[in-house]
């Protein structure tokens, strides 16, 4: 076995963990295997990154021989006794089963079961629809984040390197295992900003102000719509754009703005217990029963669920749940809601902040 150990220099990303760990409690994980199969494959190099008074040092443990599998996770174990909480990418579906496995395989104790676990793929995982990207690999995280990293190679490309390097220890097979390895868990150093995401998750806007926009659609239909100018506690590390349902995001540092359609029209209100109503034909509207008793009988018909209705003509905004009560609608098959956009709707600023983020959130779940 071969272990390798060596400071390196890495950019100032600690602020960005000081709400989760202690620095000296913490190690990035990334792992190399011979193949996806935990059954069948072993783990033939672990590379760590920890922290120390002198900064960041990387430590990698490698199987030279395609034998010393167990001293390799022994050696780990032993390093990792003194940590409380791992950081990695897409670990947890498969670098931390992987070694489960093969601590099991070599009746090795588990000691990482017992520390918390930090996926920053799980922490993009929410935003994915914003981000709009081909993949999540982390060599595309990197290159969103602009980290420099130019290396083409996965992992699995570099199984076959480790073959012919057990057939031909060649020094410069050596360097091309563990320089991946170490462009990878150094690489989670990197995408630590992608923490900033997990404001997104439970988002709370601050509105700085609202402008109504008039356009003619392509063909030639005026159309209204509102832009939502809002900011964030603290900047994006790249910016998103997205779009569902009409509605528009586009969030640049910590600058975002979103486009809603507004709606200026006649809509209808149902009431929920028609029994309880007459239909006025002539007035196309409904009326309570008690009320109806002082309209002719052939003025008036039992209302029917798709008749007991007022009509209200204003500003309306779309809405998918009840966000905002009463809600209309077009018709009483239609599927879309509204809330009308009232004039005290649009001076309340906390209003106004609640129903950015509801958007938002509409967006990003893209539902």
């Amino acid at each position: 076995m071969r272990i390798i150990s060596k400071h390196i220099e890495a950019p100032g990303q600690n602020e960005l963990l000081q709400d989760i760990s202690s620095l000296s409690d913490l190690i990035f994980l990334d792992i190399e295997t011979t193949g996806l199969s935990s059954e069948h494959c072993s783990v033939y190099l672990i590379g760590c990154i920890y922290y120390q008074p002198d900064g960041w040092n990387l430590i990698q443990w490698m199987d030279t021989t395609g034998a010393e599998e167990k001293e390799v996770l022994s050696s780990f174990l032993l390093f990792a006794s003194g940590y409380k909480l791992m950081i990695h990418y897409n670990g947890d579906r498969f670098d931390l089963p992987f070694l489960r496995k093969r601590f099991e395989a070599h009746s090795l104790e588990d000691i990482t079961s017992q520390m918390r676990s930090l996926d920053l793929y799980k922490t993009i995982l929410p935003c994915k629809r914003l981000l709009g990207l081909a993949d999540y690999r982390q060599q595309t995280m990197e290159a969103l984040l602009g980290t420099g990293r130019t290396e083409e190679e996965s992992g699995g490309d570099l199984v076959k390197v480790y073959r012919k390097f057990l057939a031909d220890p060649d020094p410069a097979l050596l360097q091309k295992l563990t320089g991946h390895n170490e462009a990878d868990v150094t690489g989670l150093l990197l995408l630590l900003p992608l923490l900033v995401y997990r404001d997104l998750e439970d988002p709370r806007f601050r509105v700085r102000r609202v402008q109504a926009n008039y356009y003619s659609d392509h063909e030639g239909v005026r159309r209204e719509e509102i832009f939502v100018f809002f900011k964030l506690q603290r900047p994006l590390p790249a910016p998103v754009y997205a779009s569902c349902d009409q509605c528009f995001v586009k969030i640049e540092g910590d600058s975002g703005t979103l486009k809603i359609p507004l709606f200026t029209e006649e809509m209808k209100y149902f009431y929920a217990n028609y029994k309880d109503y007459y239909y006025l034909p002539s007035e196309d509207m409904a009326v309570h029963k008690y009320l109806a008793a002082y309209v002719e009988k052939d003025r008036r018909v039992p209302a029917k669920p798709q008749t007991c209705y007022t009509k209200k003509a204003g500003s309306f905004l779309p809405q998918w749940d009840l966000f905002r009560t009463p809600f209309f609608k077009r018709s009483y098959e239609d599927k879309e809601l509204f809330f009308e956009f009232t004039d005290e709707c649009k001076k309340d600023r906390d209003f106004l902040s609640d129903y950015a983020s509801y958007v938002f959130t509409h967006i990003k779940n893209g539902h």
